[in-house]
């Protein structure tokens, strides 16, 4: 297989010579088919003038009878090579007898001879013989194509001189200016702008390849400032980009990146350590929620935060427990939005970045502290700042959902000797043991135990529906429960007692103050008949 040169001017050269060619052939072709009818009319035509020419000399020799004339005549006409045959004949005589007759030559193709009628000399409009020339077809085509022949051949060497000098001029005007750029570019290196230096061109000249390469070298100059400003912020992207990884990989707080789909798309080390307990090496989902508590609240939170109308930021501090260990973890979401955007697309991606700490100990710690302000630090139970707060917050609970609340004032009985007889230690024993049996009895999560201070107790139940006999059986079993017996020393126990007044929302009051005093009056009701009893608000309203 041949190979043909890949360099421009080759290519053109071969290009234009292809076509010069091809249309050399083409028009060649036409020109024979079309010339070739018109090459053999011409000659046949010359033919015809042959005879016309002849034709008075052959009239005298019918005229004359002349056979030798008539045989020159013939002879004649036969030394030219469009002739290949010739008649010369007279009219009949009387008799019917052909007087004269010659020929010569091929004369079998009648239909093709060329007829000169010969005119008498003298008497105008009398005919006395035929003259019939019969041309040679084979010599006459011959001519033609030979005729054909040198005209295509002069006119393809024509072409192929023309598309050699073309070939020449476009070399010289278009492919060696095109490959002295090409040159030229092949020594720039876009990495570096240096050996981006101006093409030449020809001063003064304002043909397509000066403009060409006036317009190349004014690209180039922008071009290489442009290249150079880009390392240039590249690098100092480069030093941002190690420093900001650095602070991420090395941060003390846990950070990573969710999709719209809460997935961790990314996180540090931090964020995988607060995740794994030793001996694990990936984290055991990459849901986000999933990973903490309360999974539905946390999911509304982030999808509340990916709305345009909510803060682009929240904190929250969340409960996760990570094998056996609970841990509390101080969160911040953050939005993230493309600065450079300025219309947001609608399959636009919604990240928020999510920064954690472990709070566990401060957690803890605000724990206790609340629970120490909040509880009896003796019995645990709340205490009486606490328990009424909580009280109020259950009452409205209850009206709002048309609840009851079912509030119990407690005095122990027999109380007092047992801190005068066995001491204030004992009697701190009692006190412990007493709260100890509410818990016991009253553990729901609705149920309240309060501590208003000294032997005074609230036991208080938020119900949906209120029965005075389930109550009444509550009551009695603390009663006794509380009558048995409390160890407050080695081989010594001591038994109290305690009375208890009843009053319940919203039939005995709407509000906290009155369902206490009315319950306290109950209490003291119990206490001036009889300890050790169980009294209702609504019985004295009856």
């Amino acid at each position: 297989m041949i190979k043909i040169s890949q360099a421009l001017y080759v290519r053109v050269a071969l290009s234009i010579a292809i076509v010069a060619i091809v249309v050399t052939l083409v028009s060649s072709t036409l020109s024979y088919y079309s010339g070739f009818k018109e090459k053999k009319n011409t000659n046949y035509l010359l033919v015809q003038q042959l005879a016309q020419t002849m034709g008075k000399t052959a009239a005298i020799a019918a005229y004359l009878n002349d056979r030798e004339l008539s045989q020159e005549i013939i002879n004649g006409l036969l030394s030219n090579d469009l002739v290949q045959g010739a008649s010369l004949e007279g009219e009949a005589n009387a008799k019917g007898e052909m007087e004269l007759f010659i020929a010569s030559g091929s004369t079998n193709k009648k239909n093709e001879a060329v007829l000169i009628k010969l005119i008498h000399p003298f008497i105008e409009g009398s005919f006395i013989g035929v003259l019939a020339i019969y041309p040679d077809d084979k010599f006459i085509e011959q001519q033609a194509q030979s005729s054909l022949i040198k005209e295509f051949l002069l006119m393809l060497i024509q072409s192929i001189v023309i598309a050699f000098f073309v070939s020449l001029v476009v070399r010289k005007w278009l492919t060696q200016p095109i490959q002295n750029l090409t040159d030229s570019f092949a020594t720039i290196d876009p990495t570096n702008p240096e050996t981006m230096t101006m093409l030449e061109f020809r001063q003064g000249k304002r043909d397509e390849i000066s403009r060409l390469t006036h317009g190349i070298n004014a690209l180039m100059h922008e071009l290489k400032l442009t290249i150079s400003n880009e390392q240039s912020l590249r690098k100092k992207t480069q030093e941002l980009e190690a420093k900001f990884r650095l602070i991420f990989e090395q941060a003390s707080a846990g950070i990573c990146l969710l999709d719209d789909n809460n997935i961790i798309t990314t996180f540090n080390p931090a964020f995988k350590h607060y995740f794994t307990v030793p001996g694990e090496e990936e984290l055991s989902t990459l849901h986000f929620p999933a990973l903490l508590n309360n999974v539905d609240e946390l999911q509304s939170l982030l999808a509340d935060i990916r709305c345009d109308k909510n803060p682009p930021q929240a904190t929250l501090d969340i409960e996760c427990k990570v094998g056996h260990k609970t841990i509390w973890l101080h969160c911040l979401f953050v939005r993230l939005t493309e600065q450079r955007e300025t219309k947001r697309s609608a399959h636009q991606e919604h990240l928020v970045e999510v920064i954690l700490h472990d709070v566990t100990e401060r957690a803890e710690r605000e724990f206790q502290t609340r629970f120490e302000a909040d509880h009896d630090p003796l019995t645990g139970l709340l205490n009486r700042r606490a328990g009424e707060k909580r009280l109020k917050k259950a009452l409205r609970e209850c009206i709002k959902h048309n609840e009851h609340l079912v509030l119990m004032m407690i005095d122990l009985d027999k109380f007092k000797p047992i801190n005068d007889t066995y001491g204030h230690e004992a009697g701190d024993k009692v006190l412990i043991e007493i709260a100890h049996r509410f818990k016991t009895l009253f553990h729901e999560k609705n149920d309240m135990c309060i501590r208003l201070g000294g032997d005074e107790f609230i036991v208080a139940q938020q119900i949906k529906t209120y029965d005075k006999t389930a109550t009444q059986q509550k009551a009695n079993a603390l009663l006794n429960e509380l009558k048995h017996d409390i160890n407050i020393a080695q081989n010594k126990t001591c038994a109290v007692g305690a009375s208890i007044g009843i009053a319940v929302s919203p039939n005995d009051g709407n509000e906290l103050v009155a369902l206490m005093v009315n319950a306290d009056n109950m209490l003291y009701h119990i206490k001036e008949t009889g300890r050790g009893k169980i009294a209702f608000y609504d019985d004295i309203k009856n």
